[in-house]
């Protein structure tokens, strides 16, 4: 922290010495380390609990979500929308150079691989291209792979 920041914070302190933490009402004394860093360890493992019962409530509406067939809860007072899973990625580059070794034309192959800042390939394109010609399937699977992505749920109202 900057002297000026230690400063800043010094007089918010002085102006206001303690912090009510959210949840539990514990008043903290922030001119007292030993009760500040007890606070924090308190925050901290609230934050744990909190963290485990969000993950069993998102897994709950993303179990509803498969059981509907559907990513997009519409309830009664707000819409559960859930993300994450797997998805496709290629090796852009590796897949340029595999459809080329197999005879693909270069007016083809930029309409599969796309460059922007790096490479994207089109993935309609590219099982297109898989189904036409066993040498262009060939080389779509050997750059293919699939990640998995962290489930997600954002609730609107």
């Amino acid at each position: 922290m900057t002297s000026d920041e230690l400063a800043s914070l010094e007089l918010a302190i002085a102006e206001q010495p303690n912090l009510v933490v959210p949840l539990t009402g514990e008043l903290v004394d922030l001119r007292d380390p030993n009760g500040v860093a007890d606070a924090l360890s308190h925050v901290r493992e609230l934050k744990q609990q909190l963290d485990g019962a969000r993950g069993v409530l998102e897994q709950v509406l993303r179990l509803e979500a498969v059981r509907q067939g559907t990513k997009t809860l519409h309830l009664e007072r707000q819409t559960a929308v859930i993300s994450g899973g797997e998805i496709i990625e290629y090796d852009g580059p590796r897949l340029i150079e595999l459809l080329e070794q197999a005879g693909m034309p270069d007016s083809r192959i930029s309409e599969i691989v796309e460059t922007i800042v790096s490479y994207k390939v089109n993935a309609a394109k590219a099982k297109q291209a898989a189904g036409a010609n066993p040498a262009y399937a060939q080389a779509v699977e050997q750059t293919r792979s699939v990640k998995a992505v962290p489930w997600r749920v954002s609730i609107r109202r």
